[in-house]
């Protein structure tokens, strides 16, 4: 899929560099070319400008995200010396506050790291193949206040330049992504024979996996197929799991959710079943019969 960008209102200059701003972030959008960088720096005065940065992959789904507190130098090695698992990238988004290191607050390193831990996982949620791992950060309360009033305005600007079109969602109901909801298993000592984006092999078990889709009625999994060791087919066997990585993470057996399925549903193509996130409870529902599933919470 070819990224597509917005900038029809932001100024381009002679060196391919495009700048924007949103509230008080600014960013810079330029291709692999040293040219292009050292334009970048002669406009920062060749001075520090802490930043984080997203490169980015002609035609692919994939994304580099970095921070760094002397931006020239680290995309200068980026471009000169890359590692080899991102050495096709093309393009960079250079985001900071616009200031140079002595007032910005992109030189406190807890404040990049922390923009540079939801850039990835706002890129992963999305879609993306996020080829570096970040860290979540602590925060003291001068830093926290700084955070919560960046992260709007980073989103705002990932959605402008079409990076993006999911933003995170509510509180409690976020979805873990995959690479983290692998090690919450092994943490809590599962058993993975085999690990994928929407099937795994879990305590010997097939379990599907399904993040849901959010509509009026609550989150939306649809169950398919008929053929043999398909979701329906062990639905109707009730044999495996239904993991949907939401809100605690639940695993739930399907020979439990069998319980409010009616017997010709099976029959069917699809089942659709919804998940419906309550204060006190979780609860599954299939048409009018409804289960309390949480007991089936890996996290509460």
């Amino acid at each position: 899929m070819e990224l597509s960008f917005d900038f029809s209102e932001t100024p381009r200059n002679g060196n391919g560099i495009i700048r924007s701003r949103t509230g008080e972030l600014r960013s810079w959008e330029l291709p692999r070319a040293l040219r292009t960088l050292d334009a970048l720096n002669k406009e920062f005065n060749e001075v520090e400008f802490p930043s984080v940065y997203i490169l980015l992959f002609k035609n692919k789904r994939e994304a580099y995200v970095g921070e760094a507190k002397s931006l020239h130098n680290r995309l200068k090695t980026h471009m000169e010396n890359p590692e080899e698992k991102m050495k096709d990238w093309t393009h960079a988004l250079v985001i900071n506050d616009g200031r140079s290191a002595t007032q910005s607050d992109f030189n406190d390193t807890v404040i990049r790291k922390t923009l540079e831990w939801r850039l990835i996982k706002l890129l992963k949620l999305n879609g993306y193949r996020v080829l570096s791992q970040g860290e979540e950060q602590r925060h003291n309360p001068a830093q926290k206040n700084i955070i919560d009033l960046m992260i709007p305005r980073l989103i705002f600007l990932l959605l402008k330049k079409n990076l993006i079109d999911k933003t995170e969602e509510k509180a409690g109901e976020e979805q873990v992504l995959i690479d983290e909801l692998r090690k919450l298993l092994e943490d809590k000592n599962y058993s993975i024979k085999k690990w994928g984006a929407k099937d795994a092999i879990i305590n010997g078990q097939k379990t599907f996996i399904r993040p849901a889709s959010k509509k009026s009625k609550g989150w939306q999994i649809t169950i398919r197929g008929r053929q043999p060791e398909s979701f329906i087919d062990s639905l109707q066997k009730g044999k495996g799991y239904l993991l949907m990585p939401r809100d605690g993470v639940l695993l739930i057996p399907l020979k439990e959710m069998q319980k409010i399925i009616d017997k010709d549903a099976y029959q069917q193509d699809t089942i659709d079943v919804w998940i419906n996130f309550k204060e006190d409870k979780v609860e599954l529902s299939y048409k009018n019969n409804t289960m309390d599933v949480t007991s089936f919470k890996l996290l509460k």
